[in-house]
């Protein structure tokens, strides 16, 4: 489900399920291209609970600007641990590493299955503008495979969403969702368009998760980060990545 909160004093709603896979106007002009990771700052986003409690928010990928002249546009992407299952590492520079299994929440906290992590994203607008002014897309993926293309990733049509749902002029969307939850594999025209296959729990690999803005038939912002998935502890993965990077290799 997405979660978004308006600004205003007025309860957040809930919606189904998110977004059609609308392509155009994209950052990357290559649909046959893999998203790179892309972002303005890695670190804290006080501002982001990704609609829940005790999620964090302090190393988040961060892409934001000025458009159309007095409206600053902020899209955020994170991964983190899935309640109360061990946290996520990165590398400060867009990759988390997650470890391979599902679970109802470490300590039971839910009754829905879940992969061990979270993806979580943030799309911000302050200024006299709202998002559905724009077309906003959440891309996720299913396949382990590295650099999984543009046109193989699921997404979410935010500004459909919206748009269909009770508050039209929302300003704040965010949430935090996982894989395995059973909506993002499934077709909803107009709001979800899932990628090939289903999502394997227990696969390593890597996973690539972008946010794209554009409007007037020109791309505004985009911000992409990558989970992969590894059997080592994440200790254990940054060390190794960190002895590769002293004899001058390159992941």
């Amino acid at each position: 489900m997405i979660r978004l909160h308006p600004r205003s004093a007025r309860a957040a709603w809930v919606i189904a399920a998110g977004a059609a896979f609308a392509v155009s106007a994209l950052s990357w002009a290559d649909r046959a291209a893999a998203v790179p990771i892309t972002f303005d700052t890695f670190g804290p986003l006080p501002a982001a609970t990704f609609g829940g409690q005790g999620i964090p928010n302090d190393e988040v990928a961060v892409s934001s600007q000025i458009v159309d002249g007095s409206n600053t546009l902020t899209v955020a992407l994170s991964a983190t641990q899935r309640f109360s299952n061990p946290p996520l590492a990165n590398d400060g520079m867009g990759t988390y590493f997650a470890t391979p299994g599902s679970n109802f929440g470490g300590a039971g906290e839910s009754t829905n299955e879940g992969a061990l992590w979270n993806f979580n994203f943030y799309i911000d607008i302050d200024g006299p503008g709202v998002l559905a002014d724009y077309q906003i897309d959440v891309f996720y993926d299913f396949d382990p495979a590295a650099d999984t293309v543009l046109a193989d990733l699921g997404s979410l049509n935010i500004t459909n969403s919206i748009l269909g749902g009770p508050t039209p002029a929302e300003t704040l969307v965010e949430t935090s969702q996982n894989l395995l939850f059973g909506f993002l594999g499934m077709s909803f025209p107009g709001l979800v368009s899932p990628p090939a296959g289903s999502f394997d729990q227990n696969a390593l690999g890597e996973y690539t998760f972008a946010i794209t803005v554009s409007g007037g038939g020109l791309p505004l912002e985009t911000v992409a980060m990558k989970v992969e998935v590894v059997p080592e502890p994440t200790s254990l993965v940054l060390f190794g990545a960190a002895s590769l990077l002293c004899v001058g290799r390159r992941r």
